[in-house]
Order: structure tokens, then C-alpha cells, then sequence
């Protein structure tokens, strides 16, 4: 056992220390720049999901109504939305960038496309009226709804 131990330390005489050094310093700024993209993506996070409680507050998580020209409204706040949008994208592990990408591109879609006419109609067959009215739009067209899942499946991309 002696044998050995001399023979380790003879070995650590005689190589040269620079290649240890060089490589406790590669793990160090590895280390580093782990922590770095951790606080990066936490902050991608936290700003996706503040984009989204502050610009959307009318609607998510409480719906308290829906604002006029819905079109206009939801328009007006993607571009902000999309920059939070691209920032986060790069933090997304690959195998669920698809997945993100195209929840992101139905939430857009959606916004695009809802009117306020959409929005009158799933008033107007509320729970609370007759059956035959209520078939008119279903549960799965209630624009409420589908905002909501919607804003659901992106936030499920920004946990922490």
C-alpha cells in the first residue's frame, strides 16, 4: 500500500500541474455558466408569466369581462407577448419546443381571429338558457373557454 502511494506521489512530482489547473478552471467557468442560464431562464419565466397576468388581467385567471373590440385588445398586446414568447423559447428543452411552438401559434391564432360577435353569441347561449339555444354554441366553442385553455398551455411551458 506504501508502494503505491509512493508511486502516485512521484508521478504528481514530476508531470507538470498546468493541465489540472487548466481543467479546474474549465470546470469553473462551467459551473458559472450554469448559474448564469439557471437565473437566464428563471428570468424568461417570471417575466412570461408577468406578461401574461399583467396584460391579460381583464381575462386571466379571473375572467371579469370581456373588453370591447376584443380583437383590437388581444392584437394590441402580442407583440409585447411574442418578445416574452422568444426569450423563453430559447430555455425549452428540444423535445418540447414542438409542443410550445404550437401552443404559442393557436393562442396567436386565436387572438387573431376572435371577435366580439364570438363573444355575444357564448353570452347570449349561457348555461342558464334553454336547451335548444344552448346547442347553438358548445362548451368547446365558448371563447372564455378556449382563452383559457389556451393561456393554460402556454403557462404550462413556464413552470419554474
Amino acid at each position: 500500500m506504501n508502494e503505491n502511494i509512493n508511486q502516485i506521489s512521484s508521478y504528481f512530482e514530476t508531470v507538470p500541474l498546468w493541465p489540472f489547473v487548466l481543467f479546474g478552471l474549465l470546470g469553473l467557468v462551467a459551473v458559472f455558466v450554469e448559474i448564469l442560464n439557471r437565473k437566464r431562464r428563471a428570468s424568461a419565466i417570471d417575466n412570461f408569466r408577468y406578461t401574461i397576468e399583467t396584460e391579460l388581467a381583464w381575462l386571466y385567471p379571473k375572467h371579469k369581462g370581456w373588453p370591447p373590440n376584443i380583437n383590437t385588445y388581444l392584437c394590441s398586446r402580442l407583440p409585447e407577448m411574442q418578445q416574452n414568447f422568444e426569450v423563453l423559447r430559447v430555455f425549452i428543452p428540444q423535445d418540447r419546443l414542438l409542443s410550445y411552438n404550437t401552443d404559442w401559434n393557436k393562442f396567436r391564432d386565436f387572438c387573431r381571429t376572435i371577435t366580439d360577435e364570438q363573444c355575444a353569441a357564448a353570452e347570449q347561449s349561457s348555461p342558464s338558457s334553454d336547451a335548444s339555444s344552448s346547442s347553438l354554441v358548445s362548451p368547446a366553442t365558448d371563447p372564455k373557454k378556449v382563452f383559457h385553455q389556451l393561456v393554460e398551455n402556454l403557462l404550462k411551458h413556464a413552470q419554474p
